[in-house]
């Protein structure tokens, strides 16, 4: 299905049980609604299940260019438009920024979030990771047969333009303030073994004036996230 939001074609899925509580669940970078098939398998008798591409991804618009307070609009647009009551938003890597940020700016449109692997600023990840986005924007604009007409081109053409690079590699930049602005309540969760520095987990929960902070042993970046059903136990017990 396909949502036009201020301009923006969004392409989202609504499955699950109608009766249960509400779930929004966004995708990290360069991926799309289908990282969460089998979390959504393991809980479509209980919630009511709402599954966003975000614009530049999957079968989603793309747009001239991809900041995240635009994709964070485009979430309150989508809640405000499909009359979704207080959803719970549970987003992974870029998604859990998204949240945050819609969490900051429209704490009365939902009832909670689940922040996976979010960062506040670049300097966020850690340095290999850094380096190696670096290296993939690099590699990406010295492609010159590239033909940016962004707008027009599938989501796969996209992503060779370096956009996504370009995007984690100068935003967010979410401060402390912003955080504290967040009304409702926020588990941020993160990998023993993280993308993002621990530092920076505990600067978002610890901000956050409900916030709680929980390190999954084992785990890294997107382990627990991605074609996994591990985030179930959480969104139950939430």
């Amino acid at each position: 299905m396909v949502i036009v939001l201020d301009s923006q074609v969004i392409n989202y899925t609504h499955e699950g049980n109608p009766e249960g509580h509400p779930v929004v669940l966004l995708h990290g970078n360069g991926e799309d609604l289908h990282i969460y098939d089998e979390l959504v398998s393991s809980l479509k008798n209980d919630f009511d299940i709402y599954r966003m591409d975000s614009r530049g991804h999957g079968m989603s618009a793309c747009p001239k260019e991809l900041h995240y307070k635009d994709m964070a609009k485009d979430v309150s647009f989508f809640i405000r438009e499909l009359h979704i009551e207080k959803p719970l938003v549970v987003g992974f890597s870029d998604g859990g920024i998204i949240a945050l940020l819609l969490a900051a700016a429209h704490s009365d449109q939902i009832r909670g979030v689940i922040s996976c692997g979010a960062n506040t600023s670049p300097k966020g990840l850690t340095f290999s990771c850094r380096r190696d986005i670096k290296s993939a924007y690099r590699k990406k604009c010295a492609d010159h047969s590239f033909e940016k007409t962004l707008e027009t081109v599938s989501s796969e053409v996209f992503a060779q333009s370096g956009a996504l690079e370009k995007l984690m590699l100068t935003e967010p930049d979410i401060s402390t303030i912003a955080l504290s602005h967040i009304k409702v309540p926020v588990r941020v969760l993160t990998g023993e073994h993280d993308l993002v520095k621990k530092s920076d987990s505990k600067k978002i929960a610890s901000a956050i004036p409900q916030g709680q902070l929980i390190v999954l042993p084992g785990e890294d970046h997107g382990s627990y996230v991605v074609h996994s059903t591990k985030l179930a136990e959480y969104i139950r017990g939430f």
